[in-house]
Protein backbone atom coordinates (compact mmCIF):
# COMPACT_ATOMS: atom_id res chain seq x y z
CA UNK A 1 0.00 0.00 0.00
CA UNK A 2 1.00 3.40 -0.71
CA UNK A 3 0.63 6.27 2.19
CA UNK A 4 0.59 10.13 1.99
CA UNK A 5 4.17 10.38 3.07
CA UNK A 6 4.75 9.60 -0.77
CA UNK A 7 4.21 12.72 -2.43
CA UNK A 8 7.25 14.83 -0.61
CA UNK A 9 9.77 12.46 -2.96
CA UNK A 10 7.57 12.70 -5.88
CA UNK A 11 7.63 16.69 -6.46
CA UNK A 12 10.62 17.88 -7.85
CA UNK A 13 11.47 17.90 -11.85
CA UNK A 14 13.28 20.70 -12.75
CA UNK A 15 11.75 23.81 -14.96
CA UNK A 16 14.01 22.75 -18.02
CA UNK A 17 14.50 18.66 -16.81
CA UNK A 18 14.02 16.01 -19.31
CA UNK A 19 10.18 15.11 -18.73
CA UNK A 20 10.34 11.39 -20.42
CA UNK A 21 6.28 9.80 -21.26
CA UNK A 22 5.98 6.28 -22.04
CA UNK A 23 3.03 5.95 -23.60
CA UNK A 24 1.62 8.21 -26.99
CA UNK A 25 -2.36 7.88 -26.15
CA UNK A 26 -4.74 9.95 -24.28
CA UNK A 27 -2.85 10.08 -21.10
CA UNK A 28 0.07 10.66 -22.09
CA UNK A 29 -0.42 13.10 -24.35
CA UNK A 30 -2.27 15.31 -22.22
CA UNK A 31 0.36 14.79 -19.97
CA UNK A 32 2.47 16.82 -21.70
CA UNK A 33 0.88 19.10 -22.75
CA UNK A 34 -0.35 19.87 -19.47
CA UNK A 35 3.56 20.30 -18.83
CA UNK A 36 3.80 22.73 -21.71
CA UNK A 37 0.93 24.55 -20.38
CA UNK A 38 2.21 25.42 -17.19
CA UNK A 39 5.36 26.19 -18.52
CA UNK A 40 7.44 23.44 -18.67
CA UNK A 41 10.90 24.47 -20.31
CA UNK A 42 12.89 21.10 -20.93
CA UNK A 43 12.47 19.19 -23.50
CA UNK A 44 9.61 16.11 -23.59
CA UNK A 45 9.91 12.99 -25.07
CA UNK A 46 7.29 10.76 -25.69
CA UNK A 47 7.39 6.89 -26.29
CA UNK A 48 4.62 4.84 -28.00
CA UNK A 49 4.77 1.04 -29.74
CA UNK A 50 2.65 2.27 -32.05
CA UNK A 51 4.15 3.96 -35.45
CA UNK A 52 0.90 6.34 -35.33
CA UNK A 53 0.64 9.62 -33.88
CA UNK A 54 -1.32 10.15 -30.57
CA UNK A 55 -4.79 9.73 -31.18
CA UNK A 56 -8.70 9.18 -29.95
CA UNK A 57 -10.01 6.28 -29.45
CA UNK A 58 -13.98 6.54 -28.97
CA UNK A 59 -14.29 6.40 -31.91
CA UNK A 60 -12.76 3.09 -33.49
CA UNK A 61 -15.96 1.40 -32.50
CA UNK A 62 -18.18 3.90 -34.43
CA UNK A 63 -17.19 6.36 -36.83
CA UNK A 64 -14.38 4.96 -37.59
CA UNK A 65 -15.29 1.51 -37.68
CA UNK A 66 -17.60 2.75 -40.78
CA UNK A 67 -15.35 4.35 -42.51
CA UNK A 68 -17.24 7.72 -41.96
CA UNK A 69 -14.27 9.33 -39.91
CA UNK A 70 -10.37 8.51 -40.93
CA UNK A 71 -7.11 8.34 -38.94
CA UNK A 72 -6.67 12.51 -39.39
CA UNK A 73 -10.16 12.87 -37.57
CA UNK A 74 -8.93 10.93 -34.66
CA UNK A 75 -5.36 12.47 -34.34
CA UNK A 76 -4.88 14.51 -30.94
CA UNK A 77 -2.52 17.24 -31.65
CA UNK A 78 -3.35 20.10 -33.48
CA UNK A 79 -1.29 20.13 -36.63
CA UNK A 80 -1.55 23.80 -36.96
CA UNK A 81 -0.09 24.44 -33.54
CA UNK A 82 1.87 21.11 -32.61
CA UNK A 83 3.25 20.28 -29.18
CA UNK A 84 6.87 20.99 -28.72
CA UNK A 85 7.74 17.13 -27.89
CA UNK A 86 9.81 14.60 -29.36
CA UNK A 87 7.97 11.58 -30.18
CA UNK A 88 8.97 8.30 -30.53
CA UNK A 89 6.95 5.35 -32.28
CA UNK A 90 7.45 1.82 -33.26
CA UNK A 91 9.64 0.30 -29.99
CA UNK A 92 7.75 -0.85 -27.19
CA UNK A 93 9.28 0.23 -23.63
CA UNK A 94 10.82 -3.05 -22.22
CA UNK A 95 12.48 -2.21 -18.98
CA UNK A 96 12.63 1.23 -16.13
CA UNK A 97 15.18 1.27 -14.60
CA UNK A 98 15.30 3.53 -11.30
CA UNK A 99 19.36 4.27 -11.23
CA UNK A 100 19.81 5.58 -13.50
CA UNK A 101 15.97 7.17 -14.63
CA UNK A 102 15.15 5.94 -17.83
CA UNK A 103 13.74 3.43 -20.06
CA UNK A 104 14.73 1.07 -22.36
CA UNK A 105 13.13 0.33 -25.49
CA UNK A 106 12.65 -2.60 -28.02
CA UNK A 107 15.26 -0.99 -30.49
CA UNK A 108 18.04 -0.98 -27.72
CA UNK A 109 17.75 2.76 -27.28
CA UNK A 110 18.22 3.65 -23.48
CA UNK A 111 15.83 7.02 -22.78
CA UNK A 112 17.47 8.72 -19.72
CA UNK A 113 14.79 11.31 -18.05
CA UNK A 114 14.75 13.52 -14.89
CA UNK A 115 11.38 12.09 -14.26
CA UNK A 116 9.44 9.57 -15.90
CA UNK A 117 5.40 8.82 -16.45
CA UNK A 118 4.19 6.14 -17.31
CA UNK A 119 1.12 5.84 -19.42
CA UNK A 120 1.40 2.75 -21.92
CA UNK A 121 -2.52 2.08 -20.95
CA UNK A 122 -4.30 -1.25 -21.84
CA UNK A 123 -4.02 -3.87 -23.73
CA UNK A 124 -7.70 -6.12 -24.91
CA UNK A 125 -7.83 -9.11 -23.08
CA UNK A 126 -9.06 -12.23 -25.49
CA UNK A 127 -10.52 -15.28 -25.01
CA UNK A 128 -8.20 -18.47 -24.47
CA UNK A 129 -9.02 -19.95 -27.94
CA UNK A 130 -9.69 -17.33 -31.12
CA UNK A 131 -10.44 -18.62 -34.61
CA UNK A 132 -8.86 -17.13 -37.52
CA UNK A 133 -11.84 -14.38 -38.02
CA UNK A 134 -11.39 -13.01 -34.40
CA UNK A 135 -11.07 -9.34 -34.09
CA UNK A 136 -10.53 -7.04 -30.70
CA UNK A 137 -10.75 -3.31 -30.77
CA UNK A 138 -8.09 -1.47 -28.88
CA UNK A 139 -6.22 0.35 -31.71
CA UNK A 140 -6.14 1.63 -34.77
CA UNK A 141 -4.85 -1.20 -36.38
CA UNK A 142 -7.55 -4.17 -34.96
CA UNK A 143 -10.14 -1.27 -35.86
CA UNK A 144 -8.82 -1.15 -39.81
CA UNK A 145 -7.92 -4.86 -39.82
CA UNK A 146 -11.99 -5.05 -39.03
CA UNK A 147 -12.81 -2.44 -40.89
CA UNK A 148 -11.15 -3.78 -43.86
CA UNK A 149 -13.55 -6.87 -43.68
CA UNK A 150 -16.55 -6.87 -45.86
CA UNK A 151 -19.01 -6.55 -42.95
CA UNK A 152 -22.26 -6.55 -45.65
CA UNK A 153 -24.45 -9.69 -45.37
CA UNK A 154 -22.28 -11.41 -43.03
CA UNK A 155 -22.86 -13.04 -39.45
CA UNK A 156 -21.42 -11.40 -36.79
CA UNK A 157 -20.96 -12.45 -33.22
CA UNK A 158 -20.01 -9.59 -30.67
CA UNK A 159 -18.47 -11.06 -27.54
CA UNK A 160 -19.22 -8.84 -24.36
CA UNK A 161 -21.77 -6.58 -23.27
CA UNK A 162 -19.90 -3.31 -22.48
CA UNK A 163 -20.11 -0.09 -24.16
CA UNK A 164 -17.94 -0.94 -26.64
CA UNK A 165 -19.32 -4.26 -27.70
CA UNK A 166 -22.57 -2.94 -28.08
CA UNK A 167 -21.05 0.20 -30.45
CA UNK A 168 -19.43 -2.65 -32.23
CA UNK A 169 -22.90 -4.19 -32.84
CA UNK A 170 -24.61 -1.34 -33.41
CA UNK A 171 -22.37 -0.47 -36.46
CA UNK A 172 -21.85 -3.58 -38.04
CA UNK A 173 -25.69 -3.48 -37.98
CA UNK A 174 -25.74 -0.53 -39.57
CA UNK A 175 -23.26 -1.52 -42.32
CA UNK A 176 -25.65 -3.70 -43.28
CA UNK A 177 -24.20 -7.54 -41.45
CA UNK A 178 -26.58 -10.27 -42.20
CA UNK A 179 -27.21 -10.72 -38.31
CA UNK A 180 -25.70 -9.56 -35.29
CA UNK A 181 -25.40 -11.44 -32.20
CA UNK A 182 -24.05 -10.26 -28.74
CA UNK A 183 -23.20 -12.88 -25.86
CA UNK A 184 -22.91 -10.11 -23.47
CA UNK A 185 -22.98 -12.79 -20.66
CA UNK A 186 -26.27 -11.06 -18.88
CA UNK A 187 -29.86 -11.07 -20.06
CA UNK A 188 -29.99 -7.27 -20.37
CA UNK A 189 -26.29 -6.00 -21.06
CA UNK A 190 -25.34 -3.83 -18.37
CA UNK A 191 -28.20 -3.89 -15.72
CA UNK A 192 -25.25 -5.40 -13.32
CA UNK A 193 -23.34 -2.21 -13.52
CA UNK A 194 -25.91 0.48 -14.46
CA UNK A 195 -29.30 -0.94 -13.06
CA UNK A 196 -32.13 -3.15 -14.46
CA UNK A 197 -34.16 -0.57 -16.53
CA UNK A 198 -30.96 0.39 -17.96
CA UNK A 199 -30.33 -3.01 -18.98
CA UNK A 200 -33.59 -3.45 -20.42
CA UNK A 201 -33.59 -0.25 -22.36
CA UNK A 202 -30.38 -1.07 -23.96
CA UNK A 203 -31.54 -4.61 -24.82
CA UNK A 204 -34.63 -3.19 -26.18
CA UNK A 205 -32.42 -0.45 -28.26
CA UNK A 206 -30.85 -2.92 -30.30
CA UNK A 207 -33.68 -5.47 -30.86
CA UNK A 208 -35.48 -3.11 -32.53
CA UNK A 209 -32.22 -2.77 -35.14
CA UNK A 210 -32.62 -6.75 -35.56
CA UNK A 211 -29.99 -7.54 -33.29
CA UNK A 212 -30.05 -10.78 -30.97
CA UNK A 213 -29.00 -11.76 -27.86
CA UNK A 214 -27.45 -15.31 -26.80
CA UNK A 215 -28.46 -17.12 -23.81
CA UNK A 216 -26.92 -14.95 -20.57
CA UNK A 217 -23.44 -17.66 -20.60
CA UNK A 218 -20.25 -16.27 -20.80
CA UNK A 219 -18.37 -16.86 -23.52
CA UNK A 220 -15.59 -19.57 -23.52
CA UNK A 221 -13.85 -20.08 -26.75
CA UNK A 222 -13.98 -18.90 -30.63
CA UNK A 223 -13.18 -22.13 -33.10
CA UNK A 224 -12.71 -22.08 -36.93
CA UNK A 225 -15.62 -24.68 -38.42
CA UNK A 226 -16.50 -25.09 -42.29
CA UNK A 227 -17.93 -22.10 -43.25
CA UNK A 228 -16.89 -19.65 -40.39
CA UNK A 229 -16.35 -19.86 -36.63
CA UNK A 230 -17.93 -20.97 -33.98
CA UNK A 231 -18.32 -18.47 -30.45
CA UNK A 232 -19.01 -21.45 -27.49
CA UNK A 233 -20.50 -20.44 -24.67
CA UNK A 234 -20.16 -21.82 -21.32
CA UNK A 235 -22.86 -23.37 -21.05
CA UNK A 236 -22.31 -25.45 -24.29
CA UNK A 237 -24.56 -22.73 -26.32
CA UNK A 238 -23.24 -21.91 -29.73
CA UNK A 239 -23.46 -18.73 -32.46
CA UNK A 240 -22.55 -19.41 -35.57
CA UNK A 241 -20.35 -16.36 -37.38
CA UNK A 242 -18.83 -15.74 -40.05
CA UNK A 243 -17.02 -12.71 -38.12
CA UNK A 244 -16.23 -12.31 -34.11
CA UNK A 245 -15.79 -9.47 -32.57
CA UNK A 246 -14.03 -9.70 -29.00
CA UNK A 247 -14.80 -6.79 -26.28
CA UNK A 248 -14.53 -8.49 -23.13
CA UNK A 249 -12.37 -5.55 -21.59
CA UNK A 250 -8.49 -4.60 -21.31
CA UNK A 251 -5.80 -5.50 -18.79
CA UNK A 252 -3.15 -2.95 -17.82
CA UNK A 253 -0.34 -3.00 -20.00
CA UNK A 254 2.50 -3.28 -17.49
CA UNK A 255 3.80 -6.60 -17.85
CA UNK A 256 7.20 -4.79 -18.88
CA UNK A 257 7.28 -4.08 -15.64
CA UNK A 258 7.09 -6.86 -13.83
CA UNK A 259 9.80 -7.97 -11.36
CA UNK A 260 11.12 -4.35 -11.17
CA UNK A 261 10.96 -1.37 -8.24
CA UNK A 262 7.10 -0.52 -8.57
CA UNK A 263 4.44 -1.40 -6.70
CA UNK A 264 1.69 -3.28 -8.53
CA UNK A 265 -2.07 -4.34 -8.11
CA UNK A 266 -1.57 -8.47 -7.49
CA UNK A 267 -4.86 -8.97 -9.44
CA UNK A 268 -4.76 -6.15 -12.41
CA UNK A 269 -1.20 -5.87 -12.32
CA UNK A 270 -1.87 -1.63 -12.62
CA UNK A 271 1.14 0.13 -11.21
CA UNK A 272 -0.32 1.79 -7.60
CA UNK A 273 -0.01 5.51 -7.54
CA UNK A 274 -1.12 8.17 -4.81
CA UNK A 275 -3.94 10.77 -5.72
CA UNK A 276 -1.30 13.11 -7.80
CA UNK A 277 -0.23 9.66 -9.93
CA UNK A 278 3.45 9.69 -7.50
CA UNK A 279 4.44 5.93 -7.64
CA UNK A 280 6.49 5.97 -4.20
CA UNK A 281 9.87 5.88 -6.53
CA UNK A 282 11.49 9.08 -6.95
CA UNK A 283 10.84 10.59 -10.02
CA UNK A 284 8.37 7.92 -11.35
CA UNK A 285 4.46 8.84 -11.67
CA UNK A 286 1.66 6.70 -13.63
CA UNK A 287 -1.58 7.77 -15.43
CA UNK A 288 -4.30 6.23 -17.48
CA UNK A 289 -5.28 2.64 -17.99
CA UNK A 290 -2.31 1.36 -16.65
CA UNK A 291 -2.25 2.83 -13.93
CA UNK A 292 -4.56 2.44 -10.27
CA UNK A 293 -4.34 5.65 -8.34
CA UNK A 294 -5.65 5.33 -4.15
CA UNK A 295 -8.95 7.17 -4.63
CA UNK A 296 -9.87 4.42 -7.66
CA UNK A 297 -8.36 1.26 -5.64
CA UNK A 298 -11.08 2.42 -2.44
CA UNK A 299 -13.68 2.42 -5.40
CA UNK A 300 -14.37 6.37 -5.39
CA UNK A 301 -13.23 6.54 -9.03
CA UNK A 302 -13.97 4.59 -11.93
CA UNK A 303 -11.27 3.00 -13.96
CA UNK A 304 -10.49 3.00 -17.62
CA UNK A 305 -12.77 6.19 -18.39
CA UNK A 306 -11.80 8.95 -20.97
CA UNK A 307 -12.78 11.87 -18.62
CA UNK A 308 -10.42 9.66 -16.25
CA UNK A 309 -7.66 9.81 -17.96
CA UNK A 310 -7.78 13.54 -19.10
CA UNK A 311 -8.44 14.26 -15.73
CA UNK A 312 -5.39 12.66 -14.08
CA UNK A 313 -3.04 13.74 -16.70
CA UNK A 314 -3.78 17.14 -15.77
CA UNK A 315 -3.58 16.40 -11.83
CA UNK A 316 -0.47 14.86 -12.77
CA UNK A 317 1.26 17.01 -14.70
CA UNK A 318 0.59 19.77 -12.51
CA UNK A 319 2.28 18.24 -9.16
CA UNK A 320 5.31 17.75 -11.74
CA UNK A 321 5.66 21.38 -12.58
CA UNK A 322 4.22 23.27 -9.35
CA UNK A 323 1.24 24.26 -10.69
CA UNK A 324 -2.08 23.89 -8.79
CA UNK A 325 -3.92 21.32 -10.13
CA UNK A 326 -7.37 21.10 -11.11
CA UNK A 327 -10.04 18.84 -8.53
CA UNK A 328 -11.67 16.14 -9.80
CA UNK A 329 -15.10 16.19 -11.49
CA UNK A 330 -18.14 13.91 -11.07
CA UNK A 331 -16.74 10.42 -13.30
CA UNK A 332 -18.35 10.40 -16.68
CA UNK A 333 -18.71 8.45 -19.56
CA UNK A 334 -20.89 8.45 -22.60
CA UNK A 335 -21.53 5.57 -25.89
CA UNK A 336 -23.23 6.51 -28.88
CA UNK A 337 -25.62 3.35 -30.34
CA UNK A 338 -27.59 4.15 -33.59
CA UNK A 339 -29.46 7.53 -32.67
CA UNK A 340 -29.05 7.35 -29.22
CA UNK A 341 -26.37 8.93 -27.09
CA UNK A 342 -26.17 7.22 -23.97
CA UNK A 343 -24.48 9.64 -20.79
CA UNK A 344 -23.39 8.85 -17.62
CA UNK A 345 -22.28 10.74 -15.00
CA UNK A 346 -21.46 10.43 -10.51
CA UNK A 347 -20.62 7.56 -8.58
CA UNK A 348 -23.00 5.43 -9.89
CA UNK A 349 -21.07 2.42 -8.91
CA UNK A 350 -21.89 3.32 -5.43
CA UNK A 351 -25.84 3.75 -5.77
CA UNK A 352 -27.62 1.41 -3.42
CA UNK A 353 -30.98 2.16 -5.67
CA UNK A 354 -32.02 3.05 -9.06
CA UNK A 355 -35.02 5.04 -9.81
CA UNK A 356 -36.28 5.87 -13.04
CA UNK A 357 -37.30 9.57 -13.16
CA UNK A 358 -38.37 10.26 -16.48
CA UNK A 359 -38.91 8.45 -20.07
CA UNK A 360 -39.28 5.02 -20.42
CA UNK A 361 -37.48 1.92 -21.28
CA UNK A 362 -39.93 1.61 -24.60
CA UNK A 363 -39.55 4.70 -25.84
CA UNK A 364 -35.22 4.90 -25.34
CA UNK A 365 -35.65 8.50 -23.34
CA UNK A 366 -34.96 7.13 -20.24
CA UNK A 367 -33.61 9.11 -17.39
CA UNK A 368 -32.38 7.35 -14.41
CA UNK A 369 -31.34 9.00 -11.00
CA UNK A 370 -28.89 6.67 -8.43
CA UNK A 371 -29.43 7.10 -5.02
CA UNK A 372 -26.60 5.90 -2.41
CA UNK A 373 -28.97 5.92 1.49
CA UNK A 374 -31.40 8.06 -0.35
CA UNK A 375 -28.93 10.89 -1.19
CA UNK A 376 -28.70 11.33 -5.55
CA UNK A 377 -25.10 10.04 -6.29
CA UNK A 378 -25.65 9.52 -10.06
CA UNK A 379 -27.45 10.09 -13.25
CA UNK A 380 -27.85 8.23 -16.66
CA UNK A 381 -30.07 9.38 -19.66
CA UNK A 382 -30.85 8.11 -22.94
CA UNK A 383 -30.79 11.20 -25.24
CA UNK A 384 -31.41 13.53 -21.98
CA UNK A 385 -27.65 15.84 -22.62
CA UNK A 386 -29.65 18.71 -20.92
CA UNK A 387 -29.98 16.90 -17.84
CA UNK A 388 -27.30 15.16 -17.57
CA UNK A 389 -25.51 18.51 -18.69
CA UNK A 390 -27.32 20.31 -15.86
CA UNK A 391 -26.71 17.59 -13.03
CA UNK A 392 -23.11 17.65 -14.10
CA UNK A 393 -22.64 22.08 -13.84
CA UNK A 394 -24.55 21.69 -10.30
CA UNK A 395 -21.91 19.35 -9.07
CA UNK A 396 -18.86 21.17 -10.90
CA UNK A 397 -16.02 21.61 -7.97
CA UNK A 398 -14.14 24.61 -8.05
CA UNK A 399 -10.24 24.58 -7.24
CA UNK A 400 -11.70 27.17 -4.82
CA UNK A 401 -13.93 24.42 -3.31
CA UNK A 402 -11.23 22.55 -2.30
CA UNK A 403 -8.75 25.10 -0.79
CA UNK A 404 -11.74 26.07 1.13
CA UNK A 405 -12.50 22.28 2.47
Amino acid sequence: MLDSSMTMYGAGLPVDGHLLIVGAGLAGYHVARGARANGHQGPITVLGDELHPAYDRPALSKAFLSGAAGIEHLVLDDPENPLDVTWFGGAAAERLSAEPLGVETSDGRFHDADAVVIATGAQASRLPLSGQATFVLRNIDDALALRSRVVEDQRIAIVGGGFLALEAGATCAERGAASVTVAAGEHHPGAARLGAPVGEAVRLLHERRGVHFAPPSRAASVRDVPGGQELVLADGHTVEADIVICAIGATPATAWLRDGVLSLDPTSGAVLCDDTGFTGMPGIWAAGDCAQWASQASGLRPVGQWQEAVEQAGILSASLTGAAPAPFQEPYFWSEQYDVKIQGAGRISQADEVRVIDGSIETADLLVSYLREGAEVGILGFNRLREVKRWRKQRQVRAADVLVA
